[in-house]
């Protein structure tokens, strides 16, 4: 080997431990800026609140059904005829310091993850936003909810845009349960939906946000940790801290939860029925709907909405077929049904008084009865005694801090 290739070797050897030194610089570097940024505490706007010793509810009859959909009236006037006329809050959710170890430079800049592709990759749910208001006026569900989701908070060294969020997000599989990811700006400012932001728009916190409980029952430990690693997977490929909260609290939680679920999931129904057996015409139950304020809806019901928007109650055909605006020309039915959700209706009692006020518009014109499930003709002291139990239940959801009709209550029982 010659003198020139012996300095083109020398000279190779020097640039190559040059950039492995270059390298080391620069890790090292990031990881101190990671730590000066998140070893302070921080508080959070999510996990101000101070936790109560105990929840406060009242107590309804001990025969109320706890089945989670009522399927019509029958079941709620069954058990008034026989009987008569704790918060949970997350720990504080900043993260620990990054160690210059490299035990932990692994454990926070863990490699890239495989993700599993759907295939038609869809953005997490999402719920309006909100301009920001006073904390004891603030309607629940337009931030992260300790109360009903379990939180992963994700803490990032340098700023993430939006753009690169939803690119890594639209790669997750479903958990099961309803997700929904939240972002930051700044520190202890208001939260945004991340899949409604600008794709310029940074952020420099994140949340992670799984329902704990819905209509299909509470989160199980299987999802939690699915939704871990899922989270877990998407801080290394943002090069972000995270902090997931205690999983045993959060499956008591979410069993606690999908109890108080159960318990005020009722579905009240008013069937309208011909006295003498003789088919109601469709054009005719269109023009009553229609004056009674309701409206067609592609989902083949007439639904009553309030001045918000917001569906009270709905009216459908007690057989099979659905209402559309050519069907409705030439259909006939035997019997028409009017549905109340009672979770999901803004407007409590008042609302109730309203479905019964349209029911009650079709009786006379129609020559018809108002029954419930089994036939049973409804009476006035029988309606009296719904209003009774409706009132236990909205009690008891108000104690809960989940109002009827509200975001937060919509989530619960969605579906």
């Amino acid at each position: 080997m010659n003198e020139l290739q012996l300095s083109l070797l020398a000279i190779g050897v020097g640039v190559i431990v040059a950039v492995l030194a270059f390298n080391r610089w620069q890790e090292r570097k990031y990881r101190r800026q990671a730590e000066k940024r998140f070893s302070a505490q921080h508080d959070d706007i999510l996990l101000d609140d101070e936790p109560s010793n105990e929840r406060v509810e009242p107590v309804l009859d001990e025969e109320q059904p706890s089945i989670r959909i009522e399927p019509m009236l029958d079941a709620v006037t069954d058990v008034m005829e026989e009987e008569g006329p704790q918060e949970e809050t997350l720990p504080d959710g900043i993260t620990p310091a990054m160690e210059d170890s490299v035990d932990a430079e692994t454990h926070t800049r863990a490699a890239e993850p495989s993700f599993q592709i759907d295939s038609e990759p869809t953005l997490p749910e999402v719920a309006p936003i909100s301009p920001r208001i006073p904390e004891h006026k603030r309607e629940a569900g337009l931030e992260p909810d300790a109360q009903t989701e379990y939180i992963a908070i994700l803490s990032a060294s340098d700023p993430i845009s939006a753009h690169a969020l939803i690119l890594v997000l639209q790669q997750l599989k479903s958990m099961g349960k309803p997700l929904r990811w939240m972002g930051q700006r700044h520190h202890r400012t208001e939260w945004e939906e991340i899949a409604r932001a600008e794709p310029a728009t940074e952020f420099i916190k994140l949340a992670a946000c799984l329902q704990l409980a819905n209509r299909n029952g509470p989160a199980s430990s299987d999802e939690l940790n699915a939704f871990c690693e899922m989270a877990q997977a998407v801080a290394a490929n943002l090069y972000a801290v995270i902090d997931c909260p205690d999983k045993q609290l959060a499956l008591a939680t979410a069993a606690d939860l999908d109890q108080f679920c159960a318990d005020v999931d009722v579905l009240i129904g008013f069937n309208i029925i011909s006295k003498d057996g003789t088919p109601f015409v469709g054009t005719k139950l269109r023009g009553l709907a229609e004056s009674a304020g309701m409206k067609l809806m592609p989902d083949g019901s007439f639904h009553y909405l309030n001045d918000q928007g917001e569906q009270l109650f709905s009216l459908a055909n007690l057989e099979s077929a659905s209402f559309t605006a050519d069907s409705m020309k030439h259909l006939t039915t035997h019997g028409i049904t009017f549905l109340f959700d009672v979770p999901k209706a803004a407007g409590g009692v008042q609302a109730f008084n309203q479905m019964l006020l349209a029911a009650r518009q079709f009786v006379g014109p129609l020559s018809a009865l108002m029954v419930d499930d089994n036939r049973r003709e409804l009476t006035d002291a029988g309606i009296d005694k719904i209003r009774q139990q409706l009132v236990a239940i909205y009690d008891k959801m108000e104690q809960r801090g989940i109002a009827p009709g509200s975001a937060r209550s919509k989530r619960l029982f969605a579906g």
